[in-house]
């Protein structure tokens, strides 16, 4: 069709209906959580990943289970989720799905910088000297945290009460 089109904010919300992004944070967050603690369970339980990954453990480095730090990573989402629940439940709030896509997005960025970091550590484990993980190479974890942090703080200040809502 000539002259046809679509507009960009339609095409916006068709793309959002495919993709099928849970409208509660609660239930978004918690997904994900539960996700990681499936999985992790699932590796160490049936020894699906059998990688042993370094840890640093009363001043040596041991090695753990994949499985135990896929675990560590539903974390921050169950963190999120419990807060996200006893808001929305609680206080009967229904939260607006942009700042909530957003705020997930940084918690995901944040955990998958951290995951950076540990691994480029993890592969030093193997020299003689590993590398001396700081806090300074978590500062792009650190940051996309305080994003998500303030962007669930923005989503708080736009979400509105659930008796208001039609």
């Amino acid at each position: 069709m000539r002259g046809a089109y679509v507009k960009p904010q339609a095409a916006a919300d068709k793309l959002v209906g495919t993709i099928g992004w849970p409208r509660s944070p609660f239930r978004l967050f918690g997904i994900a959580a539960v996700f990681f603690v499936v999985m992790g369970t699932l590796f160490i339980n049936l020894s699906l990943l059998k990688t042993q990954l370094p840890i640093l453990r009363n001043g040596q480095i041991t090695q753990v289970l994949a499985g135990y730090l896929v675990l560590l990573v539903a974390v921050p989402f169950a963190i999120f989720a419990v807060g996200y629940g006893g808001i929305e439940f609680g206080a009967s709030r229904v939260f607006e799905e942009s700042p909530t896509r957003m705020h997930f997005v940084c918690t995901l960025f944040a955990v998958l910088e951290a995951i950076r970091v540990y691994m480029s550590w993890a592969a030093s484990t193997a020299n003689r000297s590993p590398e001396i993980i700081t806090s300074n190479k978590f500062g792009g974890a650190i940051s996309f945290l305080i994003l998500a942090v303030g962007t669930f703080v923005w989503n708080l200040c736009t979400s509105k009460d659930a008796s208001a809502v039609v």
